[in-house]
């Protein structure tokens, strides 16, 4: 017995057949849409990190761009990591490494974001000695 239920785009989500008398789903993977999606912000992510001649607003902008493209991406795993029929899944060694992989790109970025962040309170001091002094700084 097969079962179809269509996306939007009238794509089979999934089909439910039996086999040795018990019900099987077959979920279908990662919309193809969602690989397309990531794969063109990727581009566009590169695309605008090696854009020459990039002034500080240009910048800023990439990483705008790149914090955004970040967040969807924490979004999706939060859905994921939420979802233990998603976890279920996934076995001890692949749910290990994983956790390697992702506390170690949380670790690095969180001491980046500590080094970043007592620079700019640095600069923000700087900024308010100089302000008492009557110097300004142009951003």
């Amino acid at each position: 017995m097969t079962t179809e239920q269509p996306f939007k785009d009238s794509t089979p989500s999934y089909k439910t057949f039996k086999r040795h008398d018990a019900p099987y789903t077959s979920v279908k993977p990662v919309s193809q849409n969602w690989m397309q999606r990531t794969e063109n912000t990727l581009k566009q992510l590169r695309d605008l990190k090696e854009s020459p001649d990039q002034d500080r607003l240009d910048l800023v902008r990439v990483m705008r761009f790149s914090f955004s493209a970040l967040g969807q991406s924490l979004a999706g795993w939060m859905q994921w990591i939420n979802s233990p029929e998603i976890m279920s899944t996934f076995d001890q060694e692949e749910l290990g490494e994983m956790t390697k992989t992702i506390t170690s790109m949380v670790e690095q970025f969180m001491e980046y974001d500590m080094k970043i962040t007592e620079e700019g309170m640095r600069k923000g001091l700087a900024k308010q000695r100089a302000a008492r002094e009557g110097v300004r700084f142009v951003i």
